[in-house]
């Protein structure tokens, strides 16, 4: 099963909205090319220049416009690079600086991106020599990365994550784990040059990485979460089913152990201060890949959870991304509330934001032979190309706000019966759905979560179906979230009430340090599980005999601003 290319995807809607307005943030001030190689202070080396290369790369391509500046931060990659061909400073022999392997995590990505893109041969000798003078270099080193919460501070042969305070809005935090973010540039690197070292140095570090006790050494859900990617890209690449195992392992263990209520993740294990996108948006990517390599419902629906809830909340009203509370755990002090911590982390997640919405777009479509799936609903034109030949397809919806899907065959050279598998999660009502092919209910049949229908494609032809999404309410229940409360969703998407908040009143320190932090609800509203809500508009539902309405977070009529707080989680 493989994606389309982007070159075959036209995005249009509310996911064509919030990608352009990111690609547009990602051309401001801190992203022009006087800015990128000077912007980092803190010690992570490569890291903001393989950000932001990375997202444009992908920007450019998932949404076919040419980037401002991207040609011109590559032009200078070069005459920032120190005498051995990397970022930052020469390091002793012998040393790792987990930050700094993390940075050139993000360095090589950015860069394997543009070289897949481009194929220029300049960025493949930057790479070539990235690899021989630095990333080769970590062999052996991951073997010894220390485990010891008592003692993995004093090792001589590492030098672990530091504190650090970004900004005013930004606690002092240590990054614990970063190293392992390296393992994203170091299997893209092995997709594209397939060297036995490259391979040894990857397998090393999952090694490692399966042997620490996340938890006891509150490991970064980020570093974790792009971890298991890049283990999923080996094991795309492999086809070994240990990559894949190890994957869904350290999944289940962050979903049981770092998921909020509204789907976004601690950003440490067992330290819920705030979620990050950056971690966000890797999960989002594992959700759909695990889903796409066992074809299991489950990881399916974690990823319409994931986009319509978490991402879409952390995506700010200026098409940046922010952090949030960490909605429901337990040590989060109003902890029923959804709303910014940092109202923007420019210094990565709006970077990260670039993947994340082209990854978006890439997953609209899959194809596996004569097979279509369409595991996401997008406004969109695509075209899938068989052996047999093309099919022009347009596609138009409403999903989530409404269950309406409608695709119209544009074109058709395909001459052979394909079947076209269609997303209909837990939150659809899965029987009954009834599928029209140019008006005629045609035969349709449900499995693993999709609806299966089997037709000869022929130009002009329309299908359309209902998915008959409906409101829903769920106990909180997730092992370190708060219990005896419940939530409200309609299809996907949670539902929140919008709360008056105390923002106007406090000063401009006042997410300096989140545990004192003063931004709090004025108002908590107490709901009982059974109440009857009445639609009013296609984001809103009232609670009928009130004046009460809850609204979804996804709507980008009504995306989140710095003053945005929600209740999302209610007592009867």
């Amino acid at each position: 099963m493989t994606t389309i290319d982007f070159a075959d995807i036209e995005i249009k809607g509310e996911l064509g909205y919030r990608a352009g307005l990111n690609f547009a943030r990602l051309e401001g001030k801190w992203y022009r090319p006087e800015e990128v190689f000077q912007a980092d202070k803190h010690g992570w080396a490569g890291d903001w220049e393989g950000r932001v290369v990375l997202a444009l790369t992908l920007l450019a391509q998932s949404t076919h416009r040419t980037p401002a500046y991207l040609d011109k931060i590559i032009s200078l990659i070069p005459s920032h690079l120190n005498a051995r061909g990397y970022f930052g400073a020469i390091l002793p022999e012998g040393k790792f600086d987990e930050q700094h392997l993390s940075g050139h995590g993000w360095a090589l990505r950015g860069l394997c991106e543009y070289f897949l893109w481009r194929k220029d041969q300049k960025v493949r000798v930057i790479l070539e020599r990235m690899i021989a003078n630095y990333v080769l270099t970590a062999r052996g080193a991951y073997a010894k990365y220390p485990l010891d919460p008592k003692t993995r501070f004093q090792d001589q042969t590492w030098i672990l994550s530091k504190l650090q305070t970004k900004t005013k809005h930004h606690a002092e935090t240590s990054d614990a784990g970063c190293a392992f973010i390296f393992l994203d540039g170091v299997t893209q690197c092995y997709e594209i040059f397939r060297s036995a070292a490259l391979k040894e140095l990857a397998d090393e570090i999952i090694q490692r990485f399966m042997e620490m006790d996340l938890i006891a050494l509150h490991i970064q859900t980020h570093a974790t979460l792009t971890t298991i990617r890049s283990m999923l890209r080996m094991y795309g690449i492999t086809n070994d089913e240990l990559y894949l195992n190890n994957a869904i392992k350290r999944y289940l263990l962050y979903k049981e152990e770092a998921w909020t209520e509204a789907y976004g993740n601690f950003n440490w294990f067992g330290a819920p201060r705030w979620t990050e996108p950056c971690g966000i948006i890797d999960s989002l990517m594992i959700a759909t890949n695990l889903w796409k390599f066992t074809k299991n419902p489950c990881f399916l629906d974690d990823a319409h959870n994931i986009y319509f809830n978490a991402l879409a909340h952390g995506n700010r009203i200026n098409g940046s991304f922010g952090s949030d509370r960490c909605c429901g755990a337990i040590q989060t002090e109003d902890n029923q509330f959804l709303a910014p911590i940092n109202y923007e982390t420019y210094w990565c997640c709006t970077m990260r934001g670039g993947e994340g919405f082209s990854r978006a777009i890439e997953y609209s479509f899959f194809t596996e032979d004569d097979v279509v799936y369409v595991p996401f609903y997008q406004n969109c034109t695509a075209s899938l190309r068989f052996k047999d030949g093309v099919i022009k397809i347009e596609e138009t919806t409403e999903y989530p706000y409404y269950g309406n899907v409608r695709f119209e065959i544009l074109e058709a050279t395909a001459k052979r019966r394909k079947s076209f598998r269609f997303f209909a999660g837990s939150c659809t009502k899965r029987a009954g759905i009834e599928v029209k092919v140019n008006g005629e209910t045609v035969k349709s049949t449900i499995a693993h979560g999709l609806i299966c229908v089997e037709i000869v494609a022929k130009t002009g032809d329309e299908i359309r179906f209902d998915l008959g999404l409906s409101l829903k309410v769920e106990e909180t229940g997730l092992k370190n979230n708060i219990k005896g409360y419940h939530k409200y969703s309609f299809g996907p998407m949670l539902l929140g009430l919008k709360s008056t908040t105390a923002i106007n009143t406090l000063d401009g320190n006042r997410f300096e340090n989140y545990a004192e932090s003063k931004y709090k609800a004025v108002a908590v509203k107490k709901l009982k599980a059974n109440v009857e809500l009445e639609r009013v508009s296609r984001s809103g539902f009232k609670v009928k005999g009130t004046d009460v309405v809850l609204t979804c977070f996804c709507d980008v009529c009504d995306m989140t601003q710095e003053d945005t707080m929600r209740q999302v989680l209610f007592e009867s």
